[in-house]
């Protein structure tokens, strides 16, 4: 599910040089990256207090991969039963000031999905993406686009401006193009520091339909209540049509909901979490995957979103038929914890997380996706069943039903080695039931490794994951993909 991107750079040499000149390393909400030496990336600080500052972070995945392809399927037009390929998963550079405690301003920049024939930016012919006129293009120049850009205001900060001591409530506002995402704990995931290499993409329901990569322009709420973590936002989805269509006859297509917001309704989502050991930092949204032994977290949360007249079904099977709106209302419910255990000499670690997450976006929704597919076609040759999802590395993704997730990992102690370097095992099962499907269940599972040189600043990830087929409205097997990837964040 590869997202074009299409934003400039502006200019960026002024800030290089001054970090060349001065930079600290200081307290904030991407200390979560699991380094006992890397505290925070580099802060310009603007006064003697550092309660003035410009923060800047980058970091960038690369995935090697091997995987198996659906069924029938052919790339840039000649058959393949797998491909190997290399691929920039994501580039970040990030910013973020403040002038006084009470105001915020971040923005966020990158990439996402460079492969050798998906992810480019359209234009260019030979030389760039040309679309289907130059098969095998489709990779080059990608865009930069913006994730975030949003400003905040505290209303009631998490720490008393004249005492110091930390409030029992606190109320954050902000507006913009913001990740202040309800529905789970993943909704709102930090890419730099995954447990198992990436999200299972159901996290992200709306991604790149009504959303860009996740995010929606509004306003938020944020903040702290005793105990229990909030946010809370209203937004404006972004604009998905469609057209009515005449389906063969005795099709089912015509009955199935589609994306069109067309009547323009605004959007709520929200999001509750029950720390009870460590609490988490929560000045930024995105929320950590595996602190690497360093931190004891066990949460509680439970989240929503709703949008009305969010997708549509036609009334009858023509070209000109009116809609019938529905509401998209999806919630979920969720268990985090991260536990270190052994001793700090030790420093054993449990990672685990669990979602359910109930969908529901109309009559038999479903959607179909997956991470970096290529430029696939059906291959005209090929004489057996293909699965329903397409092809590549397609499978069904996020639909009115259910959907079950679980991850676990333990961090091996640090006695292993004594130095910076740790490991970790992970594993991940995940169960879908969409409506469309009736009572068929939708199975995958995935097992790996971490290798941290630095923490998550400096990462080498392993997993093997599968994907279900679909051939008559039920799971007929499985295929997989094995990726090694490489991160470092600064």
């Amino acid at each position: 599910m590869s997202s074009i991107v299409k934003m400039r750079t502006g200019r960026l040499c002024l800030p290089v040089l001054l970090l060349v000149g001065c930079w600290c390393f200081s307290q904030s909400a991407f200390a979560q990256g699991g380094s006992p030496d890397y505290k925070d990336g580099m802060t310009l600080k603007l006064d003697s207090s550092g309660q003035k500052y410009i923060r800047f972070m980058t970091w960038a995945t690369f995935w090697a991969r091997q995987t198996q392809a659906n069924p029938g399927t052919a790339i840039n037009g000649v058959r393949k039963d797998n491909w190997t390929d290399f691929s920039l998963r994501q580039f970040r550079l990030v910013t973020y000031s403040q002038l006084s405690p009470r105001y915020l301003i971040l923005a966020d920049i990158g990439i996402d999905n460079q492969a050798f024939s998906s992810g480019g930016a359209a234009g260019g012919g030979n030389t760039g993406n040309g679309g289907q006129n130059y098969a095998g293009t489709l990779g080059k120049k990608p865009g930069l686009y913006l994730h975030d850009l949003w400003n905040e205001y505290a209303i009631v900060p998490d720490k008393d401006l004249v005492s110091g001591k930390n409030n029992k409530a606190s109320v954050y506002i902000g507006t913009g193009l913001h990740y202040w995402n309800g529905v789970s704990r993943m909704t709102s995931a930090g890419s730099a520091n995954y447990l198992a290499v990436d999200v299972p993409l159901y996290n992200w329901p709306l991604v790149d339909l009504s959303d860009q990569f996740a995010r929606q322009l509004g306003i938020y709420l944020k903040g702290n209540i005793g105990p229990v973590s909030y946010r809370w936002a209203l937004n404006k989805p972004f604009s998905v049509l469609s057209t009515a269509t005449a389906f063969p006859k005795g099709s089912r297509d015509s009955s199935f909901a589609v994306d069109n917001n067309a009547t323009g309704k605004l959007a709520t989502t929200g999001y509750a979490a029950w720390q009870f050991f460590d609490k988490e930092n929560t000045q930024l949204p995105y929320y950590t995957g595996t602190y690497v032994g360093t931190k004891k977290v066990f949460n509680l949360g439970a989240g929503y979103y709703h949008s009305a007249e969010g997708t549509v079904t036609q009334v009858s099977n023509s070209a000109l038929s009116t809609f019938n709106r529905h509401s998209i209302n999806l919630w979920a419910v969720d268990v985090f914890a991260d536990l270190p255990f052994g001793g700090k000499n030790a420093n054993w670690a449990f990672t685990g997380y669990s979602a359910f997450y109930h969908y529901d976006f109309g009559p038999n929704y479903l959607r179909y996706g997956s991470i970096i597919n290529e430029n696939v076609s059906q291959d005209p040759t090929f004489k057996g069943d293909v699965s329903q999802a397409g092809f590549g590395n397609s499978a069904p993704l996020i639909g009115t039903g259910t959907s079950w997730f679980t991850q676990a990992g333990l961090l091996l102690p640090k006695t292993i080695f004594q130095g910076k370097t740790r490991f970790q095992t992970f594993g991940e099962f995940s169960l879908q039931r969409f409506d469309r499907f009736k009572n068929a269940s939708f199975t995958y599972w995935s097992a790996g490794g971490n290798i941290y040189l630095d923490g998550h600043h400096a990462r080498i990830s392993i997993k093997y994951q599968t994907r279900p087929v679909v051939v008559a409205d039920r799971q007929d097997g499985s295929k997989g993909s094995l990726i090694i990837a490489t991160q470092v964040f600064l």
